[in-house]
């Protein structure tokens, strides 16, 4: 249902909720991609962590921004 103003065009409100969808749901995406990081970083031992160049105590810094290499920590 959307609020009709009395020029009978719709609020802004409503124009904006699927802007506001759009962003929850990119937002969710990334989150869920951080996670697959995340199990995944942390389901390797501490040799083959090693040899991608992270540190155990790396790995929340490196799910949080995967944008940046690792290796230059």
């Amino acid at each position: 249902m959307s609020t009709i103003t009395v020029s009978g065009q719709p609020a802004a409100s409503t124009r904006q909720v699927p802007g506001f969808i759009s962003r929850c749901w990119n937002a969710l995406q990334e989150r869920r991609k951080r996670e697959k990081v995340r199990a995944a970083l942390y389901g390797l031992n501490g040799s083959d962590l090693q040899d991608i160049g992270i540190a155990y105590g790396d790995i929340e810094y490196v799910a949080l921004h995967p944008d940046i290499d690792p290796r230059g920590i």
